[in-house]
């Protein structure tokens, strides 16, 4: 994969082996650009904002897209579970998810309109007709992470297009390679020179210019806090949206289904290898329901799957470095927690881990794992959970359950989240709906059609004869 600027590949000034990550294996190259190739990349995308792109047109590239990644589907779920150890179900999900990523933003391309302002409902509005007109805000760059390499992408170039903006691009140097397949699909779908620009390399090599250049109107991040923060902080005048970490938090409640509950929380904590934002970290169960609780998800975590994640029943893979591995588990090691479930390394594997009586101030608790484990907090009441809940510094998704209504109502209330679901698993996220989180978990709100109208400007025109 070369770098990709104003519809052309480009050769970088080195390049580097891509691996397998299951058997290390060399599957591709990477280009590494410099800083000039950052420059040439908003070069391009300025140069197409300034012929601008219709909006049916957009709409049609959205759509085509769709349907050549959906014919393609297999090439890309093998691509992601090779580069990042993903097991291959979970890649065909993360494939298709995508695809109706690039069809809701193609239909909301189509709904774009302004709105009608009533400024004759005051006196100096009078004989005055009033509407908004929405408009690109300008070049996006778009900033991405490994594990999710194609949906993540999509949730960030797809809504940018259909804005009108152009897009410069940088994916995790831990997958890239599936970045080169989505540029293939666009460039067959139509998209014109300039409008998608994909530069890999070192971040602060790439990232640094697009925060310098005032051409780059928004930076849109997913990743840790820590450098969600700074570029932020090294770009104040640009507008960000940033989808940053998070311990996720669940309660189970005396009035809880168990059975589902705890199959539920499996999936929470475990999709993915735990490698998500919104993986379950934290279970908060009411002291009632503790052991017969712990007694169904103990079995559970037992049974899960894991190992070569080319195994269409492999839940929980390698991580995506061996790094990530030993760190998770001298994380474990030194909890002082008692291991429920899993805690080993086999065959480079971190085993589904579930651990109680944890410090509530370990690190396991209190900081993003990233990884295949779930801490378990047993409280007195809903009262005691809603602290545990409240007490982190993360705050994106968190879950009830609860067949009574009345503490389902309170929590939603009182939990301090981006999204609270009731009798779902926390993870849950449908590309549609309004994601984003509040406290150090970031700003800004994904979701196709909430990222459009993060990216556009509502101009107001004001007509008077």
């Amino acid at each position: 994969m070369k770098l990709y600027i104003d519809g052309a590949w480009v050769a970088g000034a080195d390049e580097r082996p891509v691996l397998d990550r299951w058997t290390g294996e060399r599957i591709g190259t990477v280009a590494d650009g410099l800083a000039g190739h950052a420059v040439q990349a908003v070069d391009a995308a300025e140069r197409a904002m300034a012929q601008g792109l219709a909006q049916p047109a957009r709409a049609r590239v959205l759509a085509e897209a769709a349907r050549l990644l959906a014919a393609r589907a297999e090439e890309f779920a093998r691509s992601i579970s090779a580069e990042t150890g993903k097991p291959i179900s979970a890649a065909r999900v993360e494939v298709d998810r995508a695809t109706q990523t690039l069809g809701w933003a193609a239909e909301e391309t189509r709904r774009l309109a302004g709105e009608a302002i009533p400024l004759a409902a005051i006196e100096s509005g009078a004989g005055t007709i009033a509407l908004t007109v929405p408009e690109p805000r300008g070049i996006v760059a778009a900033i991405t992470p490994f594990n999710f390499p194609l949906n993540l992408v999509l949730h960030k170039v797809a809504p940018a297009l259909a804005a009108g903006c152009a897009v410069v691009l940088k994916p995790s140097d831990k997958a890239v390679l599936v970045a080169g397949l989505l540029t293939e699909v666009f460039a067959e779908a139509g998209l014109p020179p300039g409008w998608l620009n994909v530069v890999t390399g070192a971040p602060d090599e790439i990232v640094g210019p697009w925060l310098d250049d005032p051409r780059v109107a928004v930076i849109t991040f997913t990743g840790s806090s820590r450098v969600g923060w700074d570029l932020k902080a090294r770009s104040p005048q640009k507008l960000h949206i940033l989808e940053l970490g998070s311990n996720t938090a669940m309660v189970v409640t005396d009035r809880a289904d168990l059975p589902r509950a705890a199959a539920d929380a499996v999936t929470a904590a475990l999709a993915n290898s735990g490698q998500a934002c919104v993986s379950l970290q934290r279970l908060y169960v009411t002291r009632a329901v503790a052991d017969e609780f712990l007694s169904l998800l103990t079995g559970a975590f037992k049974t899960v799957r894991y190992g070569d994640p080319r195994d269409d029943t492999t839940v929980v893979g390698p991580l995506i470095t061996p790094d990530a591995t030993t760190r998770l588990k001298r994380a474990i090691d030194s909890a002082g927690a008692r291991i429920l479930a899993g805690g080993d390394i086999i065959d480079g594997v971190l085993t589904p881990t579930l651990l109680t009586d944890v410090d509530p101030a370990d690190a396991l608790v209190c900081e993003e794992a990233f990884g295949p484990i779930a801490t378990v907090l047993v409280v007195d009441d809903l009262d005691q959970a809603l602290q545990g809940v409240n007490s982190s510094r993360y705050a994106l998704n968190t879950a009830i359950y609860t067949a009574d209504l009345a503490e389902a109502m309170r929590f939603a209330a009182e939990a301090q989240a981006g999204s609270v679901l009731v009798n779902m698993p926390p993870s849950y996220r449908a590309d549609h709906m309004p994601y984003g989180g509040v406290k150090e978990s970031g700003q800004g709100t994904e979701g196709v059609r909430y990222a459009i109208d993060e990216l556009l400007h509502h101009k107001l025109v004001v007509l008077k004869p």
